[in-house]
């Protein structure tokens, strides 16, 4: 038997059962429409699918394959009578069909607690050993490179002492646990009791976490701090409508928090281009957010609301997610390197600034700092941003202002930018007039 004549041909129909109210005697008489697609939509509950074979097979050993980890059971019944099956694994249903049988006629009764997604197909069973190989190889070779692109940034994350690594780590081990999801890895890792909501928590994380890396890496509360805000509204939006499908249990709930999740990933790579015009890190951001942003939205709209104007498969969405571990994998070092750049260039202009006013000079000398808080605080410095200012005039490294003033080395870079921002090195003649005219009230 030739490969193409292992897949069989059927015809393929849908009934609603919502209120759960049909038998296999009083669904037999409803109309059932014609599944042209595989998406029926959002309204989630138990439907009935009437499947007729084109032509007998020519061997018993049939496998009704529907790849779709959103369906809790299936019932199979044929000539009026439910019939037992294997299953092989959690989409495909192992029968022994009666070559005898004169009705090509079965009814799939399934239920559905999210997307009403059905894409069967019939095969042999030597048809989908050879499709299931194919697909262990493609995954393993995607969640293998995945592994290995965490494991890249966990090791980042310990040897530069950046968080940005590790913020970027849990929005990956996110995004990896959502595809296992869609896979149907998650009905064999994971308890029923986490199933029953899985969906609401992967996807308001996967926002979440995104939201984080996003104001890590583009360091959103020094260049648009207001920007958070829009933010933090669009996620409480999400939140609230992923919380009402619990009492609800309408999936039309998390359709709407979806679509809120996905424009709170787009409003951040829209702050990303607004940020990249001035600094080109940000530009890696806005291109390796790109493929996997607007392809998630796409998958993500076609199966929430069952539209068939766009659709892509999810492995157009994991190439997407590859494309998007290697550029941001690189940003986050490029980003590091042009930080540490500009950040010497910061203490290099502040250590010069500070040797052309005399009167600093004379207090880093007699050890008394407050006569140089008092001064510079006029100057809208914080007393935080006054010790580092000090602590830079001694020659110390970042990682020892740090220490000294029990902050973090990223805390520190940021308010070198305040006082290289606050003290205007630009005009560094009119500075140093203001503090002689300072020194001499002083005398």
């Amino acid at each position: 038997m030739s490969e193409e004549s292992e897949k069989l041909d059927f015809s393929i129909s849908y009934a609603e059962d919502l209120g759960k109210a049909e038998t296999l005697q009083t669904i037999s008489e409803k109309n059932f429409k014609n599944l042209e697609s595989p998406n029926i939509g959002f309204k989630n509950g138990t439907y009935w699918f009437k499947v007729i074979l084109e032509e007998k097979p020519t061997t018993e050993n049939i496998i009704f394959d529907v790849p779709e980890s959103t369906i809790r059971n299936i019932t199979l019944y044929q000539n009026d009578t439910k019939i037992n099956f294997e299953t092989l694994n959690n989409s495909q249903l192992y029968i022994n069909y009666d070559l005898e049988s004169k009705s090509n006629i079965f009814y799939l009764k399934a239920n559905f607690n999210y997307e009403v997604f059905f894409p069967l197909s019939i095969k042999t069973y030597n048809k989908i050993q050879s499709e299931e190989k194919r697909h262990f190889f493609i995954n393993g070779i995607f969640y293998g490179f995945a592994l290995m692109v965490l494991i890249v940034n966990i090791f980042f994350f310990f040897s530069l002492n950046d968080k940005t690594f590790l913020f970027y780590g849990f929005f990956l081990i996110l995004i990896i646990t959502i595809f296992l999801d869609y896979d149907g890895f998650s009905n064999s890792i994971f308890p029923n009791s986490y199933l029953d909501y899985h969906r609401i928590l992967l996807h308001f994380f996967v926002c979440l976490s995104g939201t984080l890396f996003a104001n890590q890496f583009l360091n959103i509360k020094y260049y648009l701090p207001k920007s958070n805000s829009i933010g933090i509204v669009l996620i409480s939006i999400t939140l609230c409508f992923y919380l009402l499908f619990i009492p609800a249990g309408r999936f039309v709930f998390i359709a709407i928090g979806d679509t809120f999740s996905m424009l709170v990933l787009f409003h951040y790579w829209c702050i990303g281009i607004i940020i990249s015009k001035e600094y080109k890190f940000a530009r890696f951001f806005v291109l390796g957010y790109s493929l996997i942003l607007f392809s998630s939205f796409i998958f993500v709209f076609h199966r929430n609301w069952g539209l068939d104007i766009f659709s892509i498969s999810l492995n157009t969405v994991k190439l997407g997610a590859l494309f998007e571990m290697l550029i941001l994998t690189y940003a986050i070092t490029y980003r590091i390197k042009v930080l540490q750049s500009e950040n010497d260039r910061f203490k290099k202009e502040i250590n010069e600034y500070l040797n052309d006013i005399e009167i600093l000079k004379n207090t880093s000398e007699t050890d008394s700092p407050e006569i140089g808080k008092s001064l510079l605080l006029d100057y809208n410095l914080s007393e935080r941003e006054v010790d580092v200012l000090l602590l830079i005039k001694k020659g110390f490294t970042n990682k020892r202002i740090g220490e000294e003033l029990f902050i973090g080395i990223n805390t520190v870079k940021y308010h070198i930018r305040n006082i290289y921002e606050k003290l205007d090195i630009s005009s560094k003649n009119e500075a140093i007039d203001m503090f002689s005219e300072i020194k001499k009230s002083q005398e």
